[in-house]
């Protein structure tokens, strides 16, 4: 028996689920393996869609050391890597960056070079932050788009 085809479909009230979770995120501590860039942007998008697209991820880290090899374990990369695989096994199609919208994932690097999974909010992308919540950054600094239902 082969794998089931998975397919993102936002839920009807997924506007408000996501921004509901980006809220409830917004005093959250940066912690690997629960409150960092690749869990926040995961857990946006099964709170829109209902399916949790970081499954393999959970549990198998709670440092950067143990990302970077959870990294490489699942996509032989890096973060940009992960997601590209990620978006294809949920059959989420590539878009330029330019046509991201709201509830979409995208992979950027911040103004200090730092590579961040988030989600689209618009003109904004939605990342957790360090030291603790959620940092709004220019949709301007996106490199790679996927849509999302």
């Amino acid at each position: 028996m082969g794998k089931t085809e998975v397919r993102l479909i936002r839920r009807p009230d997924w506007e408000a689920r996501l921004v509901s979770f980006v809220e409830s995120r917004s005093t959250a501590q940066f912690r690997w393996g629960e409150h960092d860039c690749c869990l926040f942007a995961c857990d946006a998008i099964e709170a829109i869609t209902g399916v949790d697209p970081a499954e393999w991820f959970r549990g198998r880290y709670s440092d950067r050391h143990g990302a970077v090899v959870s990294l490489r374990r699942f996509c032989d990369g890096g973060l940009e890597e992960a997601m590209a695989r990620i978006a294809h096994d949920l059959n989420a199609p590539e878009v330029a960056p330019a046509y991201a919208r709201r509830g979409d994932a995208v992979f950027l690097r911040q103004t200090n070079g730092t590579p961040s999974f988030g989600i689209c909010m618009g003109a904004e992308v939605a990342v957790a932050a360090l030291p603790a919540g959620v940092a709004m950054l220019p949709g301007a600094l996106t490199l790679r788009a996927w849509r999302v239902g």
